[in-house]
């Protein structure tokens, strides 16, 4: 049907039951494209990203019988701006090939279940403002590639099973930001580099196996809002902070 309508641009279908394949091929110039929740039943295949080349947001979130791992990605949709995939039943390693992804603002692949290691070609992605990779089976460290991503606002690692202590990876970033690292396998002592981010708004470390002293740089963190670090073998006296 979608064949049909030859000047399509937005296309919003959330909350539908359609039941059926993603439509690929399309020949109208979408620019967004959202299916969320729409009880897409298909295993995915290299002719995901064979989507119009206007598009700039595409939303499948919540569609847990869609199916397969993540193609790899023969030809980069320039304009994407936007990529929820998260609540799916997508599973497997993140291709390298999601770095040629080089407009995105937002990537959501939360509550998948993908596995193994963060690509080092996230780092491609400079100009992301969102990434959000939480409630996965992720494994290894923290890559060094991710002190790329300046314009970082919002950054969830939360319940997957990344190890080794937290890098120096967070110190560029500019904006006023959230970290969610919790219920994870971190070891190590509270990263210092952290205490020089001084657009936290919100940090949550908990559920790890941290350790040693609590910060106690009392000009730390001063726009931070929420902070926890609960569940961790973490000592010391309460830091001091401005009221």
């Amino acid at each position: 049907m979608l064949h049909n309508f030859t000047t399509l641009e937005i296309l919003s279908l959330s909350y539908i039951n359609i039941s059926s394949p993603i439509p690929v091929n399309i020949s109208s110039p979408l620019r967004y494209v959202d299916l969320e929740y729409t009880h897409l039943r298909c295993v995915l295949t290299e002719s995901f990203f064979l989507l119009p080349n206007s598009l700039e947001t595409l939303i499948l979130r919540g569609n847990d019988l869609l199916k397969g791992v993540l193609p790899k990605i023969h030809r980069s949709n320039t304009l994407l701006m936007e990529l929820d995939i998260s609540y799916t039943g997508i599973s497997g390693e993140l291709p390298h090939s999601i770095g040629t992804f080089s407009s995105l603002n937002i990537l959501y692949l939360g509550g998948c279940q993908f596995s193994g290691s963060i690509p080092d070609s996230i780092g491609n992605l400079t100009q992301i403002t969102e990434l959000i990779l939480s409630h996965n089976h992720f494994t290894g460290h923290i890559r060094s590639t991710i002190s790329k991503l300046k314009h970082l606002t919002y950054l969830d690692l939360s319940v997957n099973s990344f190890s080794g202590e937290i890098p120096d990876v967070f110190s560029n970033l500019q904006e006023q930001c959230s970290l969610y690292l919790y219920h994870n396998n971190f070891i190590g002592p509270f990263p210092a580099s952290i205490l020089n981010l001084t657009h936290l708004e919100f940090l949550d470390m908990s559920t790890n196996s941290l350790s040693g002293p609590l910060p106690s740089k009392e000009s730390m963190l001063p726009k931070i809002t929420k902070l926890d670090l609960s569940y961790n073998s973490l000592n010391g006296t309460i830091p001091s902070w401005p009221v």
